[in-house]
This record gives C-alpha cells, sequence and structure tokens, in this order.
C-alpha cells in the first residue's frame, strides 16, 4: 500500500495510515519494541520514563514495567475533548476511559510533564523528520511542549509505518528519535 504524496492533507494521511494498520502484528511488534527498548541507554539511565497504555491497534509497552528497567512510569490521563494530558504514576488503580483505553484513575498523584526524563509517545504513522501524525485532536502536542527541553521525544512505530515525510504544521512537536522493531534511532530533528 503505497503511502499519499507528502503534500496530501492530513486526513489523507490519517486514512492511509489506519488501512495500513490492520496489517500489523501487533503482538510481534509489541515484543520486538519493547526489548529495543530495554536496551536503549537514555531509558535504561532514566529516573522517570512516561509510556503510553495502549489502545487497540497500538504497541503495548507495559511488559517494560516488569522489565530489569528501574524508572518510575507514568503515563497520561486523557481529559475532556480540548483540555490537556496530564501525567501520573503507574502502580494505582486504573480506570477505563469512555473510549475504552485505561488510563490512571482520577486520584492518582500528578506529575509535571517537565519531571518527565523520557517520553515514549504513540501516533498513527511518523517520520524521519520526527514529525508525527496523532488521531488530530492535539492531546500529545500539547502534553509534549511541556516537556522538559532536551527530554527524548520517542515516537513508538512499527517500522512499516514510518515514511520519509508528513506534513506538518507549526504547532505540531517533533520526535527526537523513534524506536521500531529494528532499533531506536535519531530523527531529523533530534
Amino acid at each position: 500500500m503505497t503511502p499519499p504524496d507528502p503534500s496530501a492533507s492530513k486526513e489523507e494521511w490519517r486514512s492511509w495510515a489506519q488501512l495500513r494498520r490492520r496489517d500489523v502484528d501487533w503482538d510481534a511488534a509489541s515484543t520486538a519494541i519493547t526489548t529495543v527498548l530495554q536496551d536503549w541507554e537514555p531509558l535504561r539511565h532514566a529516573t522517570t520514563a512516561l509510556l503510553f497504555l495502549p489502545m487497540a491497534g497500538e504497541v503495548n509497552l507495559q511488559p517494560l514495567m516488569e522489565s530489569e528497567l528501574t524508572c518510575r512510569w507514568l503515563t497520561t490521563r486523557t481529559p475532556a475533548l480540548g483540555e490537556s494530558l496530564t501525567v501520573h504514576e503507574l502502580g494505582g488503580p486504573l480506570e477505563v476511559h469512555p473510549f475504552g483505553f485505561l488510563q490512571p484513575h482520577s486520584s492518582a498523584p500528578e506529575v509535571p510533564p517537565r519531571d518527565v526524563d523520557v517520553l515514549l509517545v504513540p501516533g498513527l504513522t511518523f517520520d524521519l523528520w520526527g514529525n508525527r501524525m496523532g488521531r488530530g485532536a492535539g492531546y500529545y502536542d500539547r502534553l509534549l511542549g511541556r516537556a522538559r527541553p532536551g527530554a527524548p521525544l520517542v515516537g513508538v512505530v512499527p517500522v512499516e509505518l514510518v515514511v520519509d515525510r508528513l506534513p506538518a504544521e507549526r504547532h505540531d512537536v517533533a520526535m527526537t528519535h523513534l524506536a521500531t522493531e529494528e532499533a531506536v534511532i535519531a530523527t531529523a530533528a533530534g
């Protein structure tokens, strides 16, 4: 399935990515990407790391929490539409968001985004320049804009969803790295 032209609209790219994602073996991709991340030095030395609890059709990074990595694991809580994601400690009670994914209970302690050493970020597709195509609500762009300068922003993505170039807008926050089944690589923004 050929990706759209780089000048195509974000909606065209999202449609392509949604179709392409149907062919991904998510269990195999999750296992391989988790293995790659366990050996990545910045994550091995991190005190705090943000991961995402997967929606259907996303990489599952939860095995990282059971690995030899010793960082404090954090994740996001999704608010009402238009508000910003918040960061919370993992390990306490979880609840089901109305869209069907797990997230920390509202009583979980909040952590300022600037306190996170490494941020592992989901997306529909990414490019080698660090551009990320999300689902279109802007939640992660607002969160990443509040991250500590210099903290690695790592797009987590199966290699078949990495493209040469995506459309980007001024408010889009570029990833410094991409984690695939093959390696963690620096992007042009990194």
